[in-house]
């Protein structure tokens, strides 16, 4: 998992840093509905990405929701 994505869900979303592991699901790591909403904002303000809440949902780990991320921001 990339530093960036690590620093906001526990700097910005407060996720507990002991369930943030490449395999865990995001129910596993805390995620809840609100957190899913507060990410796609700060990726959008952050990062100038935008991913949905159902793009968010629809990863099945932290892993992949970071693959997400680093596609969308390499343009891909």
């Amino acid at each position: 998992m990339t530093s960036d994505l690590h620093r906001i869900l526990t700097d910005d979303l407060k996720l507990p840093v002991d369930q943030l592991t490449e395999d865990a699901s995001l129910d596993h790591a805390g995620f809840d509905s609100l957190a899913v909403v507060e990410l796609s904002v700060l990726l959008a303000d952050r990062y100038g990405i935008d991913i949905s809440d159902s793009d968010i949902k629809d990863t099945a780990t932290l892993g992949q929701l970071d693959l997400l991320i680093t596609s969308k921001r390499n343009g891909r």
